[in-house]
């Protein structure tokens, strides 16, 4: 009697101590639960400390991309660098508060790694008014932050600047670090203190053998867009053969400070030239592309067949500078709004998606964690429909639109 009763006690105090750890696991998985309300009020009270930050929280189209803006801003409250901890949080997030948050990382990390820099520049601009009417010519924010931080470089001493007065490796590294549209600022804030546009971005080519060719494999991001018969026929097939008969191409709209262009990382390729590594965040269309575009809205992207209605960000990658032979042979750089057609780079293509009259697709794009990555991109422009009696129609009743010619 006594060893059952000695038993029973045991059993007893066994489920006892495995009860005491289940609620304290449980505690513990409650405390490292992340509160997403009170990140976004700590993010709400950074914006409000800002007033780029503060623009860029308003520009938000709706209550929960700044739901989302204000998680973005507290998560990344003091860091310089993107981090897995910030990818799962984004991913973790409803796709309408996704955007707001990656706007906002991507603001606070530019922002945070020139601080001291943004904070010079932001109070000469409001102690000078011919500055601030120039930084102020553009609404985006980047841009008014590169512009900012490269104000706290020139600027006049007497106003908080540090007054250099020529360009240098110091400089051109930083600007170099910033998004397309903050080096847009920074160049034009050069310009205007200096009296002349500052180099380009670039690294001079590694040197290669001359008898030596990249093989087909090889084939750099550079040459998007030439003529390439193998790379022309995947792209004129938009089914996915490997999935479910999809089209696996993302076509862009362009529009005025629509898009954000991120830069993530870089690598050399097999010339020697900088190819960039950019993510793009965009508004997902509610209705497909379509074969002439009609279903986008400027600055909206979508699949051609079907609507985008999940991730907000595509990554892809494309040559800092697609005209550095050009001028290495002196050629003027081509700063046309279509330039991006002739040399698609990481200045060309986000000025080119600027206006609601171009297009821009992305091929081979598949989901990866909370982004899609994409394989090659080019210029995009509707074909024209074909009327009934058209010669090329009556040759073959299913050609429906004359498609745009390739480019050279």
């Amino acid at each position: 009697m006594e060893r059952m009763i000695s038993k029973l006690a045991v059993a007893l105090f066994v489920l006892l101590l495995l009860a005491k750890t289940t609620t304290t696991a449980s505690a513990q998985e409650d405390a490292t639960k992340i509160d997403l309300n009170a990140l976004a009020a700590k993010g709400e009270t950074l914006a409000n400390e800002d007033p780029l930050a503060l623009e860029l929280r308003n520009q938000q189209p709706d209550d929960s991309a700044r739901h989302g803006f204000d998680i973005g801003m507290a998560a990344a409250e003091g860091q310089t660098l993107p981090g897995p901890g910030k990818q799962k949080l984004g991913a973790s997030l409803p796709a309408t508060e996704f955007r707001g948050f990656n706007v906002a990382v991507s603001f606070s990390l530019e922002r945070n790694r020139n601080t001291d820099l943004a904070t010079r520049g932001a109070a000469i601009v409001k102690a000078d008014q011919r500055v601030a009417t120039v930084r102020d010519a553009d609404t985006d924010v980047f841009y008014r932050l590169g512009f900012d931080i490269a104000t706290g470089i020139f600027g006049a001493p007497a106003l908080g600047g540090k007054g250099n007065t020529a360009w240098g490796p110091g400089s051109q590294k930083i600007r170099d670090s910033l998004s397309s549209a903050g080096q847009r600022g920074f160049n034009a804030a050069v310009k205007f203190y200096l009296g002349q546009d500052p180099p380009m971005s670039q690294r001079e080519p590694r040197p290669t053998r001359p008898e030596r060719r990249p093989a087909a494999a090889e084939t750099s991001v550079v040459e998007v867009g030439k003529r390439n018969p193998e790379r022309e026929k995947s792209y004129e097939s938009i089914r996915d053969t490997t999935a479910t008969g999809y089209s696996n191409e993302i076509r862009c709209r362009g529009g005025r400070d629509a898009f954000i262009f991120t830069p993530e990382n870089s690598r050399l390729d097999s010339t020697g030239a900088t190819i960039n590594i950019t993510l793009l965040t965009f508004e997902p269309g509610s209705q497909a592309a379509g074969p002439r575009g009609e279903g986008l809205k400027p600055g909206q992207c979508s699949w051609t067949d079907r609507p985008m209605n999940e991730r907000f960000l595509i990554r892809f990658e494309t040559p800092e500078n697609a005209q550095l032979k050009e001028q290495l042979h002196g050629t003027p750089l081509d700063t046309s709004s279509t330039a991006a057609e002739r040399f698609p780079d990481a200045q060309t293509i986000p000025a080119y998606l600027k206006d609601s009259n171009h297009y821009w697709s992305f091929f081979g794009a598949k989901p990866v964690n909370n982004f899609f990555t994409a394989t090659a991109q080019k210029f995009w422009k509707p074909g024209l429909g074909l009327g009934p009696d058209d010669p090329t129609r009556k040759k073959n009743s299913s050609v429906k639109d004359a498609l745009t010619p390739t480019k050279p």
